[in-house]
C-alpha cells in the first residue's frame, strides 16, 4: 500500500507531512532521543513491548508481555579460561551478584576446543563442569543460554586444533561443509543435551558467538549457501537432541550489512528467534552522531525492526542478545541515561524476546592482550561492585518485571529495497522520521503492496526513502 502523490495533486513534502501528522494523531510517540519515554511515578506502563518466556506464543499488538533481562556473563576471575582453571566458589559469587541486580538469565561461552580437544572426543569433565554451572545459575535463580561453537569471543579465535590442515589451502578444514566435522558438531550438541537439556535452568542452545568471525580469517570467502545449509543442519539437530528449547545464533551487524557467510534471508528465518547483537559503538554511530543523539539510542530499536523486514512469519520473535556500552565510545556519565533510553526504545518494538546486556562483569586487568575497551564492559566491577550503569539496568528489570512494557504500533513503515545492508543510506532517514515524532515499522519493498502482509503487521501506510523529508 505504498503512498504516492497523484498527478497534479499535493506534493510528495505535502503527502509525507500529512502522514506523519497521521501517525502523531493515532497516538505514534515521538522521541527526543528517550525522554519521553520515561515512565510516570505512579508506574504507569512505558511505551514499548516485549514479549513472553521461551515456551510461549507473542501476544497481539498492545498487549503487554514479559520481557526477559539478562546479561552475558563474564567470569570476574579467569574470564572464560575458567573451564580450565575452575572454582565454584568464585563463579558462584559472580551469578550471585548478577541475581542481586533482578535479571533473570545469563548467557554462556563453552570454549569450542576445551570442550572438543579431538574430532572423536568430547570432554566428559568440561561438560561436568557445565552442568555444575547451571546448578550454581539454578541457585542464583538465573536461566542459562549455553553458547557453543566458540569460534570467535571478544577478539579471540578458539579453534580445535584437529581443524588444522597445514597441507590444505585455507589451512583451516571448513567447519561449515566437511561432512566429518558436521558429525562431529552434532556429536558435541548431543553430548551437551544428554547432560543439561533437562536441566530446569536450561534455556537452549546458541549454535556460535558471531560465528562469521571465525569463518572469514580461516576459511575466507563463505557462499550464503553454505552458512546458511550449515545453520539449518545445526539448528534441526539442536531440535533433535533438545526439543523446545530456545535454539539461536548470535549474530552481530557484518552479515546484515554485508551478506557474507550467511544470508539475511537465512538468519531471519533458521532458529527459534532472530538473535542481534546491536553495537552502535562498533558500528561508530556514536561517534559519528554523539552518544545521547537519536541514532545512538534509537539503535537497538531500529535494528529488531529492520531485521523483522526479513522475517516470513509476522510473529517471530527478535533476541536482543547483546548490546553495551564503553568509556572509549562515550563519557562514564552518560552510561546509565544511553542504557536507558537504548531499552526503553527496544522495548517499543513488538515481538521482543528480551534484552541480554553485554556484560556481568569488567574483565580481569591481570589478563593482557584484549582490545581496550573490552575491560569495562560490565554492569558491575571487576570485584563485584554494581556501577551506576549496573543500578539504572537493574531498576529497569525491576520495572518491567512489575509492569511489562507494550508493545508500540507502528502503522507507518518504512521500505527497505530488497538485498540492501542496513548502513547509513537506511539509518538516517529512520532517524529522520522518529525525530518527526514517527516510530516506523520496516518492511522490505518487494512486500510494501502486499496487503495482507501489511494488514498482519498493523501497517497502513508504507514510506519509500526518497518520501522522508
Amino acid at each position: 500500500m505504498q503512498t504516492q502523490p497523484s498527478p497534479g495533486g499535493p506534493s510528495r513534502r505535502a503527502v509525507v507531512a500529512g502522514l506523519l501528522g497521521a501517525a502523531l494523531a493515532a497516538g505514534c510517540e515521538g522521541s527526543d532521543g528517550g525522554a519521553r519515554e520515561t515512565p510516570s511515578a505512579g508506574g504507569a506502563a512505558p511505551t514499548g513491548t516485549a514479549t513472553g518466556s521461551v515456551t510461549t506464543s507473542p501476544a497481539a499488538s498492545g498487549a503487554p508481555q514479559r520481557l526477559r533481562m539478562g546479561v552475558n556473563y563474564v567470569p570476574s576471575e579467569h574470564w572464560w579460561y575458567s573451564w580450565t582453571n575452575w572454582r565454584p566458589s568464585s563463579l558462584a559469587a559472580d551469578l550471585e551478584s548478577i541475581a542481586s541486580l533482578g535479571l533473570d538469565h545469563i548467557r554462556i561461552m563453552c570454549m569450542w576446543p576445551e570442550f572438543q580437544p579431538n574430532q572423536a572426543f568430547v570432554s566428559a569433565e568440561l561438560i561436568s563442569r557445565l552442568v555444575t554451572l547451571l546448578d550454581l545459575a539454578d541457585d542464583a535463580g538465573l536461566d542459562v543460554e549455553v553458547t557453543v561453537f566458540n569460534g570467535a569471543v571478544s577478539g579471540f579465535l578458539f579453534l580445535p586444533s584437529w581443524l588444522l590442515d597445514r597441507a590444505g589451502d585455507p589451512m583451516v578444514r571448513d567447519f561449515l561443509t566437511d561432512p566429518g566435522i558436521l558429525d562431529a558438531e552434532r556429536a558435541l550438541l548431543t553430548a551437551l543435551a544428554k547432560a543439561v537439556g533437562r536441566h530446569p535452568r536450561f534455556l537452549g542452545f546458541d549454535l556460535s558467538n558471531e560465528l562469521h568471525w571465525a569463518v572469514i580469517p580461516t576459511l575466507g570467502r563463505v557462499h550464503p549457501v553454505d552458512g546458511d545449509a550449515w545453520h539449518t543442519a545445526m539448528f534441526a539437530h539442536a531440535e533433535r537432541v533438545a526439543p523446545g528449547k530456545l535454539h539461536v545464533s548470535g549474530i552481530d551487524h557484518h552479515p546484515w550489512l554485508s551478506g557474507e557467510v550467511f544470508s539475511r534471508e537465512g538468519l531471519a528465518t533458521s532458529g527459534t528467534a532472530t538473535a542481534v547483537h546491536t553495537w552502535p559503538g562498533w558500528t561508530e554511530v556514536i561517534q559519528t552522531y554523539g552518544p545521547l543523539s537519536t541514532p545512538s539510542v534509537h539503535y537497538s530499536e531500529y535494528y529488531v525492526e529492520f531485521v523483522k523486514a526479513f522475517h516470513t512469519d509476522p510473529g517471530r520473535r527478535v533476541w536482543l542478545e547483546e548490546t553495551g556500552i564503553s568509556r572509549q565510545w562515550a563519557p562514564l556519565a552518560d552510561h546509565p541515561e544511553w542504557a536507558e533510553r537504548t531499552i526503553r526504545n527496544a522495548a517499543s518494538c513488538g515481538n521482543l524476546l528480551g534484552v541480554t546486556w553485554w556484560c556481568s562483569h569488567d574483565l580481569n586487568p591481570d589478563l593482557t592482550g584484549f582490545v581496550a575497551l573490552e575491560y569495562d564492559l560490565g554492569l558491575m566491577t571487576n570485584d563485584r561492585r554494581v556501577k551506576s550503569l549496573g543500578r539504572r539496568v537493574a531498576r529497569l528489570a525491576g520495572e518491567y518485571a512489575d509492569t511489562p512494557p507494550r508493545p508500540m504500533e507502528r502503522p507507518v513503515a518504512l521500505a527497505v529495497p530488497d538485498g540492501t545492508g542496513s548502513g547509513a543510506a537506511f539509518l538516517e532517514p529512520f532517524m529522520r522520521l522518529v525525530e518527526a515524532g514517527v516510530r516506523p515499522a520496516v518492511v522490505l519493498a518487494s512486500r510494501a503492496t502486499d496487503a495482507e502482509y501489511l494488514a498482519s503487521r498493523g501497517i497502513e501506510q508504507v514510506l519509500t526513502l526518497d518520501e522522508v523529508p
